[in-house]
């Protein structure tokens, strides 16, 4: 309903803005197609525009293109990357152009960096490009699956298997100790918050895992990432650059003929990626003699994740318009689609609508655009959260599950075992949580050339998210303290909103032949509000039986529960920040160049004696191929040295953490919760760069190298006044020096490039090494170990000389003649949490109008601790008709043993993953409108190599304490997918 209502408002929209061009009848259509001159392959994303004019339109991917010119133009510029660009005169028939390739390749390359572009030849930071025909493909729910494995330096963990599930993203290693230190985005020039309004609710289960906070964006409209990693290239975003900025770019409109693209894509799961090893019926059995079990073989077989394993049809559908002429432009697009996860009852929809347009007055000098993405997600829930003990989340059960138990008796009902396990498929029945989120990005834009080269461009934008979330947990589920014969419901609603507004002047002039300059001068305003409130109750008198079952959840009659939980809201303080900002970039005849930039911030996060922050850098590039005495060389066409300074800064702490704060508990009674520091301030951290860019002379081999060294300091800690101050917290920064230093590696090749036959190959690497220095405050303890025996511990530690999140657990020294576990007494530093290296790979070998793609990448250097296997699925649960893992099971470990956190269940994370592997088959034209038509099958997550135990060893469950992150903890987690896709596209 939602989806049909918003298309017929969004053609009415589309019908208003295409009028001024099916109207203007003084136009001619052009058409032809454009090829290479190696082996005259179709040329796809080269520019056609009508000679004189500013904007034209692109070739499809088989070459061709119509265009819609005034009858006047008699001549077309066609040019494209690594090509030539010709001028050939339009005739009576198709324009067919054949380019020459250049050297230049992929140093032609536009790549964002931050109010502006830049030329990649230009580039003097550390700044990383992903175009959209490097994406990685396959099931695709939110825009940062498209980057895993593509860029150096750049890690994208995903937390969880769900779809939709949430990422931890790591620009050059980690730069704080507290949660939150994600990289800022930017999409379309907007900064986001980079929460989400996806409520979070806590009930008998726990809470359940965070979404990702880019669910709203469709995709299939992204045009390329710009990654900006050192501090040259992040310094003008400020105070929220300290951990690197991913900058965004949506499909705009093009000029020419009007086009319906379409795509679609039926996918469907083909169980596990990877299997967590328990016992199957006949091991457990043969467990049970090896333990002198008794009692606990019920006689059947069963196949808990078989059961469990979600089979339906995911869908989705994608639709866009394009169309305009010199003097206007526009597109909209539109994406429906439904993503099953893994095991039944899980589910993404999401309907999105983007549209933007870029319209000329005022002889050209007056531009004003548009841009909006409405989203709407829907996600319904399964019981799988972070903190659940075992009767409590699905994957728990199910692991526990006695695999000699049907789920049912012989009259229907569930069985309830009384070790604790739960029934899995009963939680699936009696669990229902939906989450309904509605999410608005839309700027407006004005600039206008006041002189031939200068320009003043305004900018307003807002991003406003609403979640709704309706949890019920039904009363018929037996074995849970609380909730059995009683029920749960609960109401929750939380709301992000936040604006920008942006005044930017840029100028460019050539001071003598050789010198250009280019300068920016902005101001910006940023203003973001969150709040949250929910309630809930208990005691219902319906469904509370198996039977009785009727379909009215308990968040419709929520005033019949019981007892009645009063409604808890809090609203954040809200966020300003007022921002100054300039960068100035000379070119001394393409041989030298120098860019420098200053942000200052002022914000209402700092202490009040803190108010603003300065944020300098300073980056030079010397292209060296473009001196007299490497002209004539015949290896290179491009070779340039790159080196930067700067300092960028991180304000991702509580907004009124400086300020003192209270709670209301109940009736006219508060309690502090914050206590003032005026003096807080942000962290800041100081980065050099040295880079070296290469390119070969035929372009068929480029590569770049770089070094950097990051200090961060005023390193931000919440922690607890000492008596007899408040005992409310206190936030301040902490002396100490949070070291990343590193080496970024990445090559790609055309290995073969004949007629008909072309393989390209792209390897990059990055290693980097994290530690903390200077620290002499007392030690900070994080990473929870849960379940019971081990509730409480805390296994990783931020203390002096060591990385951040490097485990600290007792010694397992192997098991006694009793076959129990050896313990030590005292915890001590077991190992680094953190990937030392990542890597990724992809190639394309096409061959004729067959095309395929493989991308794959891992990690390696760094311990997991398996907390799963500690607390879940550990020998002693035999005992009462648990299943168990086969690690303990081929041990010397008895059922006597007990449970213990200890670095025994650390294992190596070091790993390899096959992310998607496609086919394309491009079948071209069909008819006189079908173009590019293209149909392909792609597979996701078809492997993993690694040792380590667990479901995934990609994994970042979040365990932190206190608002300190941890890092590379599983337990319990929502499993990887192993899915097959298959669809295809085309052009009107």
């Amino acid at each position: 309903m939602l989806l049909k209502l918003l298309a017929k408002r969004l053609s009415f929209a589309l019908l208003l803005m295409a009028a001024p061009f099916i109207m203007n009848a003084q136009q001619k259509n052009v058409s032809g197609k454009v090829t290479g001159d190696k082996d005259g392959s179709p040329i796809g994303g080269a520019s056609v525009v009508a000679k004189g004019a500013k904007s034209g339109t692109q070739t499809a991917a088989d070459g061709t293109f119509s265009l819609s010119v005034a009858s006047s133009v008699t001549q077309l510029v066609i040019s494209s990357i690594g090509f030539g660009s010709q001028e050939v005169t339009i005739g009576s028939g198709p324009v067919n152009v054949v380019l020459n390739a250049t050297s230049e390749g992929l140093t032609e390359v536009i790549v964002s960096i931050g109010y502006g572009t830049a030329r990649k030849k230009d580039l003097t930071g550390a700044v990383s490009s992903v175009q959209a025909k490097d994406f990685n493909q396959g099931v695709i729910t939110s825009p940062d699956q498209l980057l895993q494995n593509k860029i150096p330096g750049v890690e994208v963990t995903s937390n969880s298997g769900a779809p939709g599930g949430g990422t931890t993203i790591r620009i050059r290693g980690t730069s704080t100790i507290r949660t939150g230190s994600g990289p800022l985005y930017v999409v379309d020039n907007v900064p986001l918050d980079g929460r989400s309004a996806r409520p979070f609710i806590s009930s008998n289960f726990g809470g359940s895992p965070e979404a990702n906070a880019l669910l709203f964006i469709d995709p299939n409209t992204i045009q390329s990432f710009s990654i900006l990693k050192d501090a040259s290239a992040a310094a003008i975003y400020g105070s929220r650059g300290a951990n690197g900025v991913i900058e965004i770019t949506t499909k705009q409109g093009i000029s020419g003929a009007s086009k319906i693209e379409f795509g679609t894509s039926w996918s469907v799961n083909l169980g596990l990626m990877k299997k967590y090893e328990v016992l199957d019926a006949g091991e457990f059995r043969t467990a049970l003699g090896k333990y002198s079990v008794t009692g606990q073989d019920k006689g059947s077989n069963v196949d808990v994740f078989k059961e469990l394993m979600n089979k339906k049809l995911s869908q989705n559908y994608s639709l866009a318009f394009t169309g305009g002429n010199d003097n206007g432009k526009f597109r909209a697009s539109f994406l429906a689609s439904s993503t099953n996860g893994t095991f039944k009852n899980s589910q993404l929809d999401k309907y999105i609508g983007t549209f933007n347009g870029q319209y000329k007055f005022l002889d050209k000098k007056l531009t004003l655009g548009f841009s909006l993405i409405a989203g709407h997600t829907t996600e319904d829930v399964i019981a799988v959260s972070n903190t659940a003990g075992s009767e409590g989340n699905i994957i728990s059960s199910a692991l526990q599950w006695n695999p000699t138990t049907d789920f049912k008796d012989a009259n229907g009902k569930w069985v309830y075992p009384t070790n604790g396990s739960g029934n899995p498929l009963a939680l699936l029945d009696g669990y229902n949580d939906q989450i309904k989120v509605n999410s608005i990005l839309a700027n407006i834009t004005a600039s206008y050339k006041i002189l031939k080269n200068l320009d003043y461009k305004f900018m307003y934008a807002i991003n406003n998210s609403v979640g709704a979330r309706l949890t019920n947990i039904y009363g018929f589920l037996q074995g849970y303290a609380g909730l059995s014969g009683s029920g749960f419901g609960a109401i929750s609603n939380q709301e992000l909103n936040s604006q920008t507004f942006t005044h930017t002047i840029n100028y460019n002039t050539n001071l003598t032949k050789k010198l250009n300059l280019t300068a920016l001068g902005g101001f910006e305003y940023w203003k973001s509000n969150f709040s949250n409130s929910a309630t809930s109750a208990r005691g219902f008198n319906t469904n509370l039986t198996q039977e009785a079952k009727i379909d009215i959840p308990y968040t419709a009659i929520l005033r019949n529960g019981q007892v009645q939980n009063p409604p808890s809201t809090y609203i954040d303080p809200t966020v300003e920040i007022q921002s100054f900002f300039g960068r100035v970039g000379l070119n001394y005849s393409d041989r030298f160049l120098l860019t420098a930039t200053m942000r200052a911030d002022g914000s209402s996060k700092f202490g009040k004696n803190n108010r603003y922050g300065y944020f300098p850098s300073a980056a030079v590039r010397w292209n060296i191929t473009n001196e007299n005495f490497m002209k004539s060389n015949g290896i290179l066409s491009n070779l340039a040295l790159r080196a930067s300074w700067g300092i960028t800064g991180s304000q991702e702490y509580p907004s009124g953490a400086a300020t003192e704060q209270f709670t209301f508990s109940q009736y006219n009674t508060a309690t502090q919760t914050v206590n003032p520091n005026p003096d807080l301030k942000w962290e800041e951290t100081r980065s050099t760069n040295i880079g070296i860019d290469a390119n070969s002379k035929n372009g068929r081999i480029y590569g770049s190298l770089d070094y950097y060294h990051k200090n961060t300091t005023n390193i931000i800690f919440e922690g607890t006044a000492i008596a007899p101050a408040s005992s409310a917290s206190s936030f301040r920064n902490i002396p100490a020096n949070l070291i990343n230093s590193g080496i970024e590696f990445g090559i790609g090749a055309t290995v073969i490039q004949k007629s008909n036959l072309q393989w390209d190959v792209n390897f990059n690497i990055a290693y980097n090494k994290n530690k903390l220095t200077n620290f002499n405050a007392a030690r900070i303890l994080t990473g929870q170990i849960n379940g019971q025996g081990v509730s409480g511990t805390l296994g990783q530690i931020i203390t002096n000389d060591y990385p951040v999140n490097e485990y600290f657990l007792k010694s397992f020294g192997g098991f006694n003649a009793s076959g129990n576990q050896i313990i030590g007494n005292d915890q001590q530093f077991a190992g680094n949490s953190n990937p030392t290296t990542n890597y990724g790979f992809s190639t394309t070998l096409k061959y004729k109008k067959v095309s395929l793609v493989i991308n794959g990448g891992g990690a390696a250097g760094f311990l997991i601790y398996n907390n799963t296997a500690t607390s879940v699925t550990n020998i002693s649960g035999i005992s009462n008709g648990r299943n168990i893992d086969k690690n303990a099971f081929n041990s010397d470990e008895k059922p006597s043993s007990g449970v213990g956190a200890s670095d025994r269940f650390l294992e190596k994370g070091n790993f390899f993953k096959l992310r998607n592997v496609s086919v394309n088959y491009t079948i071209g034209n069909i008819l006189s409108y079908v173009k590019g038509l293209n149909v392909f099958v792609s597979a996701s997550n078809l492997f993993v190599i690694t040792k380590f135990s667990g479901f995934d060893p990609e994994v970042n469950v979040d365990k932190s304490q206190g608002g300190v992150a941890s890092r590379s903890i599983e337990y319990i987690p929502y499993p990887t997918a192993r899915s097959f896709s298959f669809g295809f596209k085309f052009t009107l």
